[in-house]
């Protein structure tokens, strides 16, 4: 601001006043101006520097940019600032009171002023401005068009009613202290879908009415992204990346399962570092500074109208708004994409089918073939002799190619790295009559399997074993007894003779049946008619063996007193 004629004319005199005022008496002539000109007088000694170019005289300090304050002391204070500091920035602690805090803790270079306390924060380079820049940001570069892209949602200001049609959500009505009417129309709000490529920096908007972000949502948005939309609207194809956030939707299974059929590799940038996509963030604001601006002075009652009115400001944005970076349109940009890096979209019936479509595992048949079923192409033989590491009842992954369908992705892990590696195979042609066109011909051709990773390991066992079956050889510098040691020697434990009685071995005894058998043989005639009644009576749970010559005995004795005497004649 120019100072007037006025001001400049008090200056002036008050300089030729200080220049002949004596010791101590500057102070009240400087009061006084300052008083006038309503300002305080360190303003009055820098307008006297600045606009009249007077100079007091006084001599530099000798400790003149010297700081009392040392590097610890500031530390102790951007710690308290800095970790009482609120996410949205609102310090809860100032500097006032942490030089107060660390003064009555012991630390006596807090004793300066507030002003001092943060100047040397800032020269030890700790001040919470300076903390709160968090890291340098880095510039990132893509290779070519869809090489990445970029994909950001964002809640529109506008809600939809049926009856009413579109509105613009009114900051007096729509905000956190009135939670009632945010949450009357949360289920009709505006979802703004961006995606921008980060080559040529050209933009893709589409609108979705929804309660917030979903998966559905997000794979609508994406597939109409990456669909052919006409020769005004030249971007689309298949990115081989795509960089987003977090977000629920976004790191959802439908949905990075569709990216990892489609062989795009996503990534999620940290939580709270959204410059990491910041293109599309920019992208955001110019949809939003750009076209919604115009939106209050348009009548749009519907969700699709919306959508066709942002489609004619997008194609039109890209095709002439020119870019800082490159000084051309995006569409300028875009256009220089060659036939390698263009990876036309799939079938949109195929690619809705690959939101669920998982890799299956396979057994690989004898003849080295497998069979996978997919939808709209039927079921089909694969042959998998040339895929190198397989072997017969091996499981393998296997997963429509949506480039190449019907052709099929195997999927085998890697021996040494554990790693899956991936082969695309073409199903086998058959003839009319259901055979391989390839296969060879009976009495014609011959075609023998090409040699399996087994066959290979036998072919070279069988070599190292030799061709004598009678001496084989086991593998280099191995002792097929190598693990056989000799037994250690025991020390002797002491024992007890087990003596005459020990040497007695229990047998086990014997049923009635059997000793009366045993019995009657032996006895022959001497066998009592009621031996067997006898033995079953007194010895129900068997007769022990070590007893029946006892029995035998009894028995025969008994017979003897009861045998009638006969009378023999004396014929001599």
């Amino acid at each position: 601001m120019k100072a007037n004629l006025g001001e400049i004319d008090t200056l002036r005199a008050l300089a030729a006043r200080l220049d002949e005022a004596g010791h101590g008496e500057r102070q009240p002539l400087v009061g006084q101006v300052a008083k006038l000109l309503c300002c305080s007088e360190q303003t009055v000694y820098r307008r006297l520097r600045q606009e009249i170019g007077w100079a007091s005289g006084r001599k530099r300090r000798t400790d003149a940019g010297r700081i009392s304050v040392s590097e610890d002391t500031a530390l102790a204070a951007a710690h308290l600032v800095h970790v009482a500091t609120r996410s949205h920035g609102k310090r809860t602690l100032p500097v006032t009171v942490a030089r107060k805090v660390l003064r009555d803790s012991g630390y006596t270079e807090a004793g300066v002023s507030p002003s001092t306390l943060s100047r040397a924060m800032r020269r030890y380079g700790c001040h919470p401005d300076m903390l709160a820049q968090g890291k340098p940001a880095v510039r990132l570069r893509s290779l070519h068009p869809n090489h990445c892209w970029q994909v950001d949602p964002s809640l529109c200001v506008l809600f939809y009613l049926p009856k009413g049609g579109l509105s613009v959500c009114e900051e007096s009505k729509f905000y956190k202290n009135k939670p009632k009417n945010v949450a009357k129309i949360e289920r009709e709000r505006v979802w703004r879908y961006v995606i921008t490529d980060h080559y040529s920096g050209t933009i893709y908007v589409k609108y979705v009415q929804s309660a917030g972000e979903t998966a559905q949502s997000l794979v609508d948005v994406f597939l109409d992204a990456i669909s052919d939309r006409g020769r005004h609207d030249p971007m689309h194809g298949v990115p081989h990346m795509l960089l987003m956030d977090a977000g629920s939707a976004n790191t959802s299974h439908l949905f990075l399962n569709l990216l990892d059929r489609l062989g795009v590799r996503h990534t999620v940038h940290m939580p709270g570092n959204a410059r990491a996509k910041g293109q599309v963030e920019q992208a955001n604001n110019l949809v939003e500074t750009q076209f919604e601006g115009r939106l209050r002075f348009m009548n749009v009652q519907t969700i699709a109208e919306l959508q066709a009115r942002a489609d004619e400001w997008r194609m039109h944005y890209n095709a002439r708004a020119i870019h800082t970076r490159t000084g051309k349109s995006r569409n300028d940009v875009w256009m220089t994409i060659i036939e390698a890096q263009l990876r036309l979209a799939p079938d949109l019936a195929l690619c809705r089918e690959l939101v669920t479509t998982r890799p299956v595992q396979v057994t690989v048949r004898t003849d080295m073939t497998i069979t996978h079923a997919i939808k709209g192409y039927g079921r089909n033989e694969y042959d998998l002799r040339l895929v190198p590491g397989l072997v017969p009842k091996l499981k393998v992954g296997v997963v429509v190619n949506p480039y190449r369908a019907p052709a099929v992705d195997v999927i085998v892990a890697d021996p040494e790295t554990g790693e899956d590696r991936i082969w695309t195979v073409e199903p086998m042609k058959k003839n009319e009559a259901g055979f391989w066109e390839s296969a060879p011909v009976i009495g014609q051709e011959h075609k023998a399997q090409p040699d399996t990773v087994a066959d290979r390991h036998v072919k070279r066992i069988v070599e190292a074993a030799g061709d004598d079956p009678r001496h084989i050889r086991p593998p280099a510098h191995v002792n097929v007894m190598a693990d056989i040691r000799p037994a250690p020697e025991y020390m002797p434990r002491r024992g007890r003779d087990l003596g005459l009685d020990a040497s007695r071995r229990e047998i086990a005894p014997l049923t009635v049946a059997e000793a009366a058998i045993k019995l009657k043989r032996s006895l022959g005639d001497l066998w009592p008619t009621e031996g067997y009644a006898w033995l079953s009576q007194r010895y129900p749970a068997g007769v022990p063996a070590d007893e029946l010559d006892a029995i035998e005995h009894r028995f025969a004795g008994r017979a003897a007193a009861v045998t009638p005497l006969k009378l023999v004649v004396n014929e001599g």
